[in-house]
């Protein structure tokens, strides 16, 4: 049978008013949603703009033959690589260890273990998971939160993405992402300071959020916040706000991202795949945006 919810809404829009509607009714393609799915379908569904705060109430399911189809999600050709390169004794957090990296196998020393001409090179690697251009999810902050093995595939990759151009402030506060269509969204967030990366000064006086910023893409609904400097905290302290917002919400955090001056305002999708580690909150990814070609 196809499945129906039933609920009413209250929907807040970033850039004033907002829109509540009662005894409403959507397609649904299992017997369940939760009311954050329900707050993406609904908004997707109606083409909302400048979406902030939801509210789903009142909600309840029906068996009712289907009358839609989900939306398409538009295609996109074009790579661009947002990682910085790890390589042996990189440091990218001061007081945490370098990565060694070296031959456990060397290809001299497999020559004797295989056929004339065949050789192999099988490499070791020693480091802290907070190494290179990395990916938080809710373990790294929270002892009962998602680890890495937890967070499903679909919160790391293909997600529709905005740039933020928050080029030469350093405290990015909550005017930077009002007026903007952000909900359900990879918010990348380009300061420029990747330009230090590997140099004294990438660890000093960094561009880090607010407090302020934190709870309003929490608020909006967000699924990612990417940043292309040292922390997304003011590291100048001992406290950690948004690291402790955010993921307490369950919104991915990625850090130390490069070649944000390469990416669109809008209109291409984000992602930032670690491995399956259980037990391990952040690790570094291959992040990438996924253009359309022109």
């Amino acid at each position: 049978m196809d499945h129906r919810v039933v609920f009413d809404f209250d929907i807040e829009f970033t850039n004033g008013g907002g829109i509540q509607g009662q005894d409403f009714r959507l397609d649904i393609a299992g017997e369940t949603i939760t009311d954050a799915e329900l707050a993406d379908y609904i908004i997707n569904d109606l083409r909302l703009l400048m979406v902030g705060k939801v509210k789903i109430l009142n909600k309840f399911y029906i068996q009712e033959k289907h009358k839609r189809q989900p939306l398409n999600e538009p295609s996109a050709e074009l790579l661009v690589d947002l990682s910085h390169t790890i390589f042996d004794g990189l440091v990218t957090y001061k007081g945490l260890p370098a990565p060694v990296i070296c031959d456990f196998l060397s290809r001299e020393d497999s020559k004797g273990r295989y056929e004339e001409g065949t050789e192999f090179q099988i490499g070791k690697i020693e480091m802290v998971s907070n190494t290179g251009t990395y990916i938080d999810c809710p373990f790294h902050r929270y002892a009962h939160g998602k680890d890495l093995s937890e967070v499903a595939l679909e919160a790391f990759a293909n997600l529709d993405a905005v740039t933020i151009d928050a080029t030469g402030a350093v405290e990015i506060g909550i005017e930077f992402f009002q007026n903007l269509e952000i909900r359900g969204k990879a918010v990348i967030v380009h300061t420029g300071w990747s330009k230090n990366w590997n140099t004294e000064a990438y660890f000093e006086n960094h561009p880090f959020l607010t407090r302020e910023a934190a709870e309003y893409l929490r608020d909006c609904g967000v699924k990612l916040v990417g940043i292309d400097s040292h922390n997304i905290d003011d590291t100048r302290g001992n406290s950690r706000p948004v690291h402790t917002i955010l993921l307490g919400a369950e919104i991915l955090i990625c850090e130390h991202l490069c070649n944000l001056d390469k990416l669109p305002a809008s209109g291409y999708l984000f992602s930032a795949v670690p491995p399956k580690f259980k037990g391990v909150g952040t690790f570094p990814v291959r992040a990438f945006a996924t253009l359309s070609k022109v």
